[in-house]
């Protein structure tokens, strides 16, 4: 089977799209988000269907397109045209129809069969390779599953079996294991294990039993008020630890209340940082000051040997300088306006012969209302003609759909069943379903009826054993009598044995036994009549079948109708289509007279030649301004030259155009320079005054500031204000630290009266009383524990009486569980029967292939390698390679990228091998993006000599060694 071509309709992101593939070796590139993958899973769609919610696959319908699907030209090997496969949207996996040359169409049925009933998942594990599945060969495999990832790759292809066979050991797993203990059967087992044991117990002895539940009350009561009192000494306990562990920080709160019962000491905030900040401000003042005094003496030295230039002449310099840009732009701006003058006439004349016009025509209307009509006039002609082209393909594909609904509804009419034969189909199925039920409620009763007849008999034979043993008594005790010449009670004794005898003979009638006979007379009347229906009319049918075909040859006749209709709508819209086509050109032609252009010019072009003629407007116009912009330019230049000729003369400047402008520069400069000078120094000047006179108020305010910090604390030398700032720092460390420890003793519920009491009290003390504590804690709970070990043999040897009631329970629930034992038992041998069965036949399917993969295998991996190996070989231990120096290697020590070659050579030589069953065209997703390029250009190499099968090579990485022929460019974004 070979790809001719791809045409997408719609998928995904690619819109309208036809690719040739009629190459034995196609490359496809395409960057990323450039729709590889989604071509890729249109190809597998078209021929397996769209993806269901089961796969996990996107379905890619367009978001902005009706058309979901397309279509693929194939060349099968035994067809003597190539077909065409389309699929579009209908049903879940979509519908497909196949076209042929001569017209014929088949369904999906047909491709199927062509494809000798591969499905999806099958081809994608055998033809389709994968940078993701090579990769799997380097998930740190053992050598054992690297063996059995290789000879999977050469004999079946796929993981299906193995997935089953994992299955199938995790369920086995969950149902038994040899030493397990949590698996089902091995816990139902030791509950079975459990229940005899507890059995054999129940049915040993039973004690006293009142006795032992009075104790249990005792103990009960006895046990509770103890562990009420051990909580209540485990609380007071608590709390003496409590007050052992912050017995120190009591201490030292006591010591600090002590400490601040005195009057605080007053002392400015950041008093030190303060005095010594003004401190250092008086001194570094005192030398700032007399520096920039010296300095200001020497500045004003040098302002008196500077001079003032005139103002009035420096200002004009600087203003004729302000023009000389302008002046300079008028000048490059006349140039600028001749030239364009002469370029836009020239354009104009280029324009008007584009559209055919001898002369400029200003009349003609070019405005946006012509030209949108214009622009919808195309626009409809475009639809019209793509509107055509649909309504064309559409009544083609409707005439094939209904000469094919022809076909089918006159075969299904010769299939259908009349009605006499379903009614009596109908009857017969009731009967039999009469026939089944009265069987099995026939041997329901029967059941029950026997078992009461055996218990009547067994009671009747007790009687008449009863009765005959009374009688043989009556009759012996009234034949002693005779004997003894007492005839009155002797014939007294022989009536009451004859009377008991005469009973006997009238009760043991037996009950003729007609139940079954009636049964089995009504069962064989059913049988009869059914018989007799099916001999006298011809129901050998399937009744679901037959009410399926007249379904089908109903809806067969309604989509027949439906289409009938659909193709008198498309004739009679084509038609009017075409009706429209003539009026539309009416139209074109008629704008092209109007805008008096060449009336040959193509319908597409009209709309640019209405741009053309707005240009040349907006050309003509554009002249006329820039005329009119240089002639008033050229007299401002003009005025401009007789004002400054007279202006510069009075200052001793002869004036010329050219130099004008940097001789008055140079002079500006020269009395510039001067007045900035004095300027700058005069600023100086007045700065040092104005430092010198903030220095001195700064100074002041710092000595008085500095004095106030002194009085504060009436201190008379820094000494003793650093005495003063000492006491202030200790107070307030004592003050923060008996802050810290009231919070810390109120969050540990300490109140004032028991700090005051634990601060007189010694830590012995206190440690004393907790370990008197805890002796009488450890008391009680030795007490606690024999009491409670004593209620456990209470309760055990009352667990123990219970128990006897349970004896009939248990063996119950003993027979129950053996029964689910036996039913998982069973389920387990099937499992294990099904597991055998499966390995049986992938061991069948590897002896019959691999022998055969393994030999196409060794002159693939020969070329691949570039005879760096020569040899692959299959024994019972697995698959081994041979280098050209003679060693056999492992896989596992092979290189990754010659663990890959090696897996492709057997995937490879396993296409081959199928090729009987299967012709199918090879599809690679960016393999070998690992492989360097050498090995790349190998194993390309190989697909376009070696491989008899098509290979579609999907890729983000373009090989240009392969022709521009076999290779298929996809754009980043497709439309």
């Amino acid at each position: 089977m070979k790809i001719l071509s791809v045409n997408i309709y719609g998928y995904g992101k690619i819109i309208k799209q036809e690719f040739n593939t009629n190459q034995d070796f196609v490359q496809i590139f395409g960057e990323n988000e450039a729709g590889k993958s989604t071509m890729m899973s249109f190809i597998h769609s078209v021929l397996f269907g769209f993806p269901t919610k089961k796969e996990a696959e996107p379905r890619r319908e367009p978001r902005m397109h009706n058309l979901y699907g397309g279509k693929l030209t194939v060349q099968f090997k035994d067809e003597p045209e190539p077909v065409e496969i389309e699929r579009l949207k209908g049903k879940v996996q979509g519908d497909v129809k196949i076209y042929f040359k001569d017209g014929t169409t088949k369904g999906e049925e047909w491709l199927t069969k062509k494809m000798n009933y591969i499905d999806k998942r099958t081809y994608r594990s055998i033809f389709s390779f994968d940078v993701l599945g090579l990769q799997d060969i380097h998930k740190n495999m053992t050598e054992d599953k690297l063996q059995e990832y290789l000879l999977r790759a050469g004999a079946l292809g796929s993981h299906e079996y193995d997935e089953m066979l994992s299955a199938i050991d995790k369920e086995l797993k969950t149902l038994y294991k040899r030493n397990g203990i949590n698996p089902v059967i091995n816990t139902e087992l030791q509950d079975l294990n459990d229940l005899s044991d507890k059995i054999r117990g129940l049915e040993k002895h039973e004690d006293d039993y009142k006795s032992l539940i009075n104790d249990q009350v005792k103990t009960l009561e006895s046990l509770n008020a103890k562990k009420h009192a051990m909580h209540q000494m485990e609380m007071i306990r608590k709390q003496k630890m409590k007050e052992v562990m912050y017995h120190k920080d009591i201490k030292d709160w006591k010591q600090l209340e002590s400490k601040l019962n005195i009057e605080p000491v007053n002392f400015p905030e950041r008093g030190i940082e303060r005095y010594e900040s003004l401190y250092n401000h008086i001194k570094q003042s005192a030398r700032d000051i007399g520096l920039r005094q010296e300095k200001l003496k020497s500045l004003i030295a040098e302002i008196q040997h500077v001079r003032l230039p005139d103002k009035a002449m420096v200002s004009y310099l600087e203003a004729l300088q302000k023009e000389e840009p302008e002046i300079k732009q008028q000048n490059l701006e006349v140039v600028r306006l001749t030239n364009s003058a002469a370029n836009l006439e020239n354009e104009i004349m280029n324009l008007q012969k584009d559209i055919g016009w001898q002369e400029e025509h200003p009349d003609v209307d070019d405005s946006n209302i012509v030209r949108e009509s214009v622009q919808s006039l195309l626009s409809k002609y475009d639809e019209i003609m793509l509107e055509e082209q649909y309504l064309i393909r559409e009544i083609d594909h409707l005439r094939a759909d209904i000469k094919q609904l022809d076909a089918e509804i006159e075969e299904s009419e010769k299939n259908q069943i009349d009605d006499t034969r379903m009614k009596k189909k109908r009857e017969v199925l009731d009967r039999e379903f009469e026939l089944v039920e009265k069987k099995r409620m026939y041997q329901l009763i029967e059941k029950d009826y026997e078992r009461e007849k055996r218990e009547r008999d067994r009671v009747k034979n007790w009687q008449a054993a009863l009765i005959i043993t009374i009688s043989v008594i009556a009759i012996s005790i009234g034949v002693m009598f005779i004997i003894n010449n007492s005839y009155l009670y002797g014939g007294l004794g022989l009536a009451v044995g004859a009377a008991a005898l005469f009973i006997l003979v009238i009760t043991n009638n037996r009950e003729q036994d007609t139940l079954k006979t009636d049964y089995q007379q009504e069962v064989d009347t059913l049988q009869d009549d059914i018989n007799t229906l099916k001999e006298e009319y011809n129901i050998d049918f399937d009744i679901d079948d037959a009410k399926d075909l007249r379904q089908e040859l109903k809806s067969l006749r309604a989509k027949r109708n439906s289409f009938s209709v659909k193709l008198d709508d498309l004739k009679e819209t084509l038609s009017v289509n075409e009706a429209n086509q003539d009026h539309l050109n009416i139209q074109l032609a008629e704008v092209k007279q109007k805008l008096k252009v060449n009336p040959d010019l193509d319908d597409k072009y009209i709309v640019d030649a209405i741009y053309t003629i707005r240009q040349i407007k907006q050309k003509r116009h554009q002249i006329n301004r820039e005329q009119q912009e240089l002639n008033s330019i050229t007299q401002r230049l003009n005025d401009f030259d007789t004002r400054v000729s007279e202006e510069v003369g009075a200052f001793g400047i002869h004036y010329n155009k050219t130099s004008i402008f940097h001789e008055a520069g140079q002079l500006a400069a020269k009395l510039q320079k001067d007045e900035s000078m004095y300027y700058r120094l005069r600023e100086q000047a007045d700065l040092l005054e104005n430092e010198i006179t903030v220095l001195e108020e700064r100074n002041a305010s710092s000595q008085r500031e500095l004095n106030q910090l002194l009085d504060y604390v009436d201190a008379d030398d820094e000494e003793e204000y650093y005495y003063y700032a000492r006491k202030h720092s200790e107070y307030i460390e004592n003050v923060n630290s008996f802050k810290e420890l009231s919070d810390k003793l109120d969050e540990e519920h300490f109140d004032y009266d028991l700090r005051n009491e634990l601060s007189g009290r010694l830590l012995a003390d206190l440690k004393a009383d907790e370990d008197n504590i805890s002796d009488q804690l450890d008391n009680l709970n030795e007490q606690i524990q024999l009491e409670q070990q004593s209620l456990v043999e209470i309760n055990n040897e009352i667990k123990l009486l219970e128990s006897d009631g349970k004896l009939s329970e248990l063996n119950h629930l003993y027979g129950m569980r053996k029964g689910v034992v036996q039913s998982l038992a069973e389920e387990y041998m099937s499992l294990t029967y099904i597991r055998i069965l499966i390995e049986t036949h992938i061991k069948a399917i590897k002896d019959e292939r691999l022998p055969i993969v393994i030999e196409e295998a060794r002159e693939t991996f020969e070329f691949v390698t570039k005879g760096r190996y020569i040899n692959v070989i299959y024994s019972d231990e697995g698959i081994f390679v041979k280098h050209k120096n003679g060693q056999v290697f492992h896989p596992l020590e092979l290189s990754q990228s010659t663990k890959e070659m090696l897996y492709i050579s057997l995937r490879l030589s396993l296409i081959r091998a199928l090729k009987g069953y299967y012709q199918l065209p090879i599809i690679i997703d960016d393999a070998f993006v690992h492989f360097d390029s050498e090995r790349t250009r190998t194993i390309l190499d190989y697909f376009r000599s070696k491989s008899d099968d098509q290979v579609l090579y999907f890729t983000c990485n373009l090989n240009t060694s392969i022709p521009s022929a076999q290779t298929i460019k996809l754009k980043e974004k497709t439309k």
